[in-house]
């Protein structure tokens, strides 16, 4: 697919503009803010059309599928994240955990690794707070049976989103929510920040999960998923108790770890803004 997705990039750039540039700038910001190494240019450039095939790739499947297709590399990825879960389980029956897989790959692989952890720890139900719209390559119903989407836009009901995502918290003691979403990305609705030093340089990342996490003493399990030579794997990193005062840093360096280890996967790949400024402050 990543070999499709180069193809892909490179014929229709001959012809347009404005794909051409898109995909030089993707590579250049990495270059120039996150190390990015020359052979993974072209990698860089077709990003967002990986993104797309895979998303697509997904959606098939699970349409053609009797319930959620169980791709061998997803399996093995909920299981390592649900063996993390259950082990703080073990020692603290009752703690909250919010899942954080950072923005890298394609929204439709998180949703379908979220669903391999729900499976393996044996949960009805789950809530992850999306921005993705709805029904992009046709219903998402059977891409999503038993999460609980609760979106960021577009239902009417995002005053209540914090709300709506304490109780389900509550409720199943595993919630989803992606901590590393760029201010910039929902300047429609902006977004309380925090400021922090990502890769020695000041930014600002979302503030709301740590006052939740304050109130509601929970830890958060950050993590990111890769796909290199046509295989999915995961990266996890160490939980993180919220309510610590070092949280919000703590989170910042996963996040910048993650775009030096893996820039080119980066589903905010190509915005040289990113974490540098915040619509509020």
């Amino acid at each position: 697919m990543a070999r499709i997705a180069k193809l892909g990039w490179l014929w229709r750039s001959l012809f347009d503009v404005r794909w051409r540039w898109n995909g030089i700038t993707r590579y250049e910001t990495g270059r120039d803010l996150f190390s990015l190494d020359r052979d993974k240019w072209l990698t860089a450039m077709a990003g967002g059309v990986q993104e797309r095939l895979i998303d697509r790739r997904i959606h098939v499947g699970q349409q053609r599928s009797e319930g959620v297709e169980h791709l061998p590399d997803m399996v093995a990825i909920g299981q390592r994240i649900a063996d993390v879960i259950a082990g703080i389980w073990a020692q603290m029956p009752k703690r909250l955990v919010i899942l954080s897989p950072l923005h890298y790959v394609s929204q439709y692989a998180n949703v379908l690794a979220v669903h391999e952890v729900q499976r393996a720890l044996g949960l009805a139900n789950v809530a992850i707070v999306s921005g993705v719209p709805r029904d992009q390559y046709g219903s998402d119903e059977s891409v999503t049976p038993g999460i609980e989407i609760l979106h960021t836009h577009g239902d009417g009901m995002r005053n209540s989103l914090g709300i709506r995502l304490a109780r389900s918290l509550r409720r199943d003691r595993v919630a989803v929510l992606f901590a590393d979403a760029a201010p910039y990305s929902m300047q429609k609705y902006p977004m309380d920040t925090v400021e922090v030093s990502m890769l020695g340089r000041p930014s600002r990342i979302h503030g709301g999960i740590f006052r939740m996490g304050q109130i509601m003493d929970v830890l958060l399990l950050p993590y990111y998923l890769t796909f290199e030579r046509g295989r999915f794997d995961v990266v996890l990193f160490d939980p993180v108790e919220l309510a610590d005062a070092t949280a919000p840093q703590r989170v910042a360096d996963c996040i910048g770890r993650a775009l030096t280890q893996h820039y080119e996967n980066n589903l905010f790949a190509g915005y040289p803004t990113l974490y540098g400024f915040a619509p509020v402050r």
